[in-house]
């Protein structure tokens, strides 16, 4: 009896894995940003981060190091630096630094923030003078 079901359930495991695979390519998830290019940003403390930006569209993702989050979280202790955060969010810094290194972000400031993982965050942006109006960073 049930091998005669065996057939329906793997079509049915296969259907949802692959519409889970599909799910994760939209606005938002970790795997929209796998062909953007990435930018390395260094913090005041040292943490290393990976941004990605997607070309001509307003998200900007943010991946930190797991090693490079732990050094930065005990050079701020350590040194007793309390980050400016305006979201509250996770590697909000890195996207100020990220900001601070490209001219064509020059006047933009973060204003909201979503933390997905430890090591992923997204945040949008307000840049003057631009037809876009908001620019969203994960990480």
């Amino acid at each position: 009896m049930l091998v005669r079901y065996t057939p329906l359930v793997l079509a049915a495991a296969l259907a949802a894995f692959v519409s889970g695979c599909a799910r994760g390519t939209e606005p938002g998830s970790i795997s929209y940003y796998v062909a953007a290019p990435a930018a390395q940003v260094e913090t005041t403390c040292g943490g290393g981060y990976q941004v990605f930006q997607r070309p001509g569209e307003p998200t900007v993702l943010v991946v930190a190091y797991a090693i490079s989050e732990a050094v930065q979280t005990m050079c701020e202790q350590r040194r007793g630096i309390q980050p400016t955060r305006i979201t509250g969010v996770r590697h909000e810094e890195a996207v100020v630094e990220y900001i601070a290194a490209r001219p064509a972000l020059k006047g933009c400031t973060v204003i909201s923030g979503v933390e997905h993982t430890g090591l992923h965050s997204e945040f949008t942006l307000a840049c003057p003078g631009t037809g876009v109006n908001a620019i969203s960073a994960k990480g």
